[in-house]
C-alpha cells in the first residue's frame, strides 16, 4: 500500500512536470572546454600507468590513497568544475574507506564475479553511503549495505542466465519472496544459496521483530521488479511504464534506506522514494536503444519509436528538481548544496546519452545541451573507445590494493606462526 501511493503521489507530480525547457546551467566556451578535455586525458593516463607491481611494493604506505585521492580530486575540480566541499564529501576517507572495505570482502566471499559485477554492486554501496550521512549515520560499510548492493548482481546474473529456464526463474522469484518473508526455504543451487545467504546477513543486523519495515521494504522492492516484467509486453500503455518505472526505482532506494536507518520518518519515505524514482528515469533515458531493441517499453522507449526524446528530457530534468526541492529540509541536515552536487553529476549523464544515443534527439536540443557540457560532443564522441575499457579502472586499482595489503597480512601472520 505504501509503495502504491508513493508511486501516485509522484506520478501526480510527473504529469504537472514542465517538459518544454529546463535550466541546465551556465554555458562553456570552446577553449574552456579543451583545458577540461585535456585534464580527463591526463587523469585516465595516469590510472593507466599505474601496474600492479607498483601498487604490490606500496600498498602498505599512504602513496595509494593519497595518488588516487589526489588524481580524483583534479579531475573533478580541474575536468568538471565541482567545489572543494562537493569533492570533499564524495571522496572523503569514510567513503574511500568503505569502497575498499567492501571489494575486499566481496572477494573473500565471490573471488570469481567479475569486475563488472563488483562495480555495479559498488554504485548502490556509494548511494547507500550517502544516505547515510544525510540520514546521521556514520558513513561505513555495514553488513546489510553489503548485503543488499551483492543481490543486484546476484540477481540479475540468475535472471540473465541463459541456461536457466523461464519456469525455474519464476519458480525462484516465489522462493525469493517466501525467503525474504522469513519463511524457511531451502536453495536448489549455488548461486540461489548465495543469494540467500544476503538475506541471512541482513537479518544479522535487523532483527525482524524489531525492524518489520526492513524486510517489507524488501518485499517492496522485489514485487516493484516482478511487476516490471510486464514492460516485455507491446501492450503496456504510457500510464503503466510510467508506473512500474516510479514503483521500481523509488521502492529500491526506499529499500536503502531503511537498510541505513532501520525505521523511516513520512518525510524521510518521501524523500528516497522520489529519489529513487528520478534515479530510474535516468536509467531508462541511459538504456532506450538497448530497451528498444529487447523490446522492453519503457516510458522513453514508447516515446522514442514515434518522436524525438528533447521533451521527456526536459521534464525527467526539472522532475528531479521538484523532488529535490521538496526534499530540502532533510538535505539541509548536510552542510552541502547537494540538489547542486547532483545535477552536476546528472548533466554529464545527459551528456553522455545524448553522444551515445544521437539518433533520439533533435540536433538543437544537442546544441543546447552542449553548449552548457563541460567537454565537447566531438571530444566525448572520440574517446568512447579508449573511456569504455578504463570504465572500471578504478576499482580495479582499489582491488588489487585491496588484495595487495590482505596477502602481505597473511604473509606476516604465516611468519608469525611458523
Amino acid at each position: 500500500m505504501e509503495i502504491l501511493q508513493l508511486t501516485n503521489k509522484f506520478a501526480d507530480i510527473w504529469y504537472q512536470t514542465n517538459d518544454s525547457n529546463a535550466n541546465f546551467g551556465n554555458s562553456i566556451g570552446r577553449r574552456e572546454k579543451k583545458s577540461k578535455e585535456a585534464f580527463v586525458d591526463r587523469f585516465f593516463m595516469s590510472m593507466k600507468k599505474l601496474d600492479e607491481d607498483e601498487i604490490s611494493v606500496l600498498a602498505e604506505s599512504d602513496w595509494f590513497d593519497e595518488f588516487i585521492l589526489t588524481q580524483l580530486q583534479a579531475l573533478f575540480q580541474d575536468a568538471f568544475s565541482y567545489e572543494h566541499k562537493e569533492i570533499n564529501l564524495m571522496f572523503s576517507a569514510e567513503m574511500m574507506k568503505s569502497t575498499k572495505a567492501f571489494s575486499k570482502k566481496v572477494r573473500d566471499l565471490d573471488p570469481e564475479l567479475p569486475v563488472e559485477s563488483v562495480f555495479q554492486a559498488c554504485r548502490n554501496v556509494w548511494i547507500m553511503n550517502g544516505l547515510q550521512l544525510i540520514l546521521g549515520y556514520p558513513v561505513e560499510l555495514t553488513p546489510s549495505i553489503f548485503a543488499y548492493s551483492m543481490l543486484y548482481p546476484y540477481t540479475d546474473n540468475y535472471v540473465d542466465d541463459p541456461s536457466i529456464s523461464t519456469l525455474d526463474k519464476y519458480e525462484f522469484s516465489q522462493r525469493f519472496a517466501s525467503r525474504i518473508a522469513g519463511k524457511p526455504v531451502k536453495a536448489k543451487n549455488e548461486q540461489e544459496q548465495k543469494i540467500y545467504h544476503m538475506i541471512e546477513l541482513i537479518e544479522g543486523q535487523f532483527d525482524r521483530n524489531d525492524y518489520p519495515e526492513v524486510f517489507e521494504s524488501l518485499l517492496g522492492i522485489h514485487r516493484a521488479q516482478t511487476d516490471s516484467m510486464q514492460l516485455q509486453h507491446d501492450t503496456v500503455t504510457s500510464e503503466q511504464a510510467l508506473n512500474i518505472c516510479l514503483a521500481k526505482g523509488g521502492a529500491s532506494v526506499l529499500a536503502d534506506g531503511y537498510l541505513v536507518a532501520g525505521k523511516l520518518t513520512a518525510e524521510e519515505k518521501d524523500f528516497l522514494f522520489g529519489y529513487g524514482a528520478y534515479l530510474q528515469l535516468l536509467d531508462d533515458i541511459q538504456d532506450v536503444k538497448e530497451d528498444l531493441e529487447g523490446g522492453l517499453m519503457t516510458t522513453f522507449s514508447l516515446l522514442a519509436k514515434d518522436q524525438k526524446l528533447d521533451s521527456i528530457v526536459y521534464k525527467t530534468y526539472n522532475f528531479g528538481e521538484q523532488v529535490l526541492d521538496h526534499s530540502k529540509k532533510i538535505l539541509d541536515r548536510v552542510d552541502l548544496d547537494f540538489k547542486g552536487l547532483l545535477q552536476k553529476s546528472i548533466l554529464l549523464f545527459f551528456v553522455e546519452s545524448v553522444v551515445v544515443d544521437a539518433q533520439y534527439y533533435s540536433k538543437s536540443f544537442q546544441q543546447e545541451l552542449e553548449t552548457v557540457a563541460p567537454l565537447s560532443f566531438d571530444y566525448v564522441e572520440r574517446r568512447r573507445k579508449f573511456f569504455i575499457p578504463q570504465k572500471h579502472i578504478l576499482l580495479e586499482k582499489i582491488e588489487k590494493h585491496a588484495f595487495s595489503v590482505k596477502e602481505q597480512n597473511n604473509c606476516k601472520e604465516e611468519m608469525l606462526n611458523s
